[in-house]
Formats: structure tokens, sequence, C-alpha cells
């Protein structure tokens, strides 16, 4: 072995040395490079499946969002549906009310029409007949002059 060693050219205490070297670089890279780097990679990687597992969290809150406000939209529809169709049975009973209580107004000013031209036909009969009354006794009084006064006779 001490060929070996000599052919090669190997120094037993540079070897001794630099394998201390070795050992102190690689406590040296492991402690201040190699571990600090692998938390940092850890790290990032939470970050990240925490950033990943946000993103699903907020797509099903989305999702959940967009079904409540379909549901709403639906709800909101179907109540204003309700409400036109409500308001339209309104307005047909509002139209029925009014159409009868015309029809009645229309009616009742018939009626008194009626009354009011009945009394004015009565009024009139009753005026015509007094008329015709006076005419006859003046006829019959003017007739009975005559008969008493031939001489002023026409």
């Amino acid at each position: 072995m001490e060929e070996l060693v000599h052919t090669f050219g190997l120094d037993w205490k540079m070897l001794l040395i630099q394998t201390a070297n070795f050992v102190l670089l690689l406590f040296i890279l492991k402690r201040f490079l190699y571990k600090p780097l692998l938390d940092f990679i850890s790290a990032r990687q939470s970050v990240i499946t925490k950033g990943v597992e946000d993103a699903a969290e907020a797509e099903k809150k989305l999702s959940e969002a967009e079904d409540a406000a379909a549901h709403t939209r639906n709800e909101a529809q179907r109540e204003a549906e309700r409400v036109s169709a409500e308001a339209r049975r309104h307005g047909e009973e509002k139209k029925e009310s009014l159409l009868r209580e015309a029809a009645l107004r229309s009616a009742e000013m018939i009626s008194q029409a009626q009354k009011e031209a009945d009394e004015e036909k009565r009024r009139a009969l009753r005026e015509s007949e007094e008329e015709i009354t006076k005419l006859s006794l003046l006829a019959a009084e003017k007739i009975l002059h005559q008969k008493a006064n031939p001489t002023h006779a026409r």
C-alpha cells in the first residue's frame, strides 16, 4: 500500500487535512445553505398548498354564492310573477266593479230621466187640461155672451 501511496504521490497529512476541510465545508454548507434552502422550499411548498386550498375553497364559495344568487333570482322571478298576476286579477276585479257601478249609475240616470220625463209629461198634460178648460170656459162664456147679446154678434 505504501507503494501505491508513493506511486500516486499521496501524502497522508494532506489527505487528512483535506478530509477535515471537506467535512468542515460539508458541515458549514449543510448548516448555512442546505438546511435554510430546505426550510425555504418547505415554506414555499406550504404557501403554495395553502393557496391551492384557498383557491378551491374560494371556488366552492363562489359556486355556492352563484347557486344562492340563482335561487334568489328564481324566487324574485316567481314573486314578480305572483305580484303581476295579483295586480292583473285586482285590475280585472276593479274593472268589473267599475263597469257594474257604471251600469247601476246609468240605470239610475235612465230611471231618473224617465221619472223626470213622466213628471214633465204629467205637468204638460195638466197644463194642457187647464188651458183647454180655460179656453172651453172662455168659449162657453163667449157663446153665452153672444146668446145673451145677439146684437154684438160678430
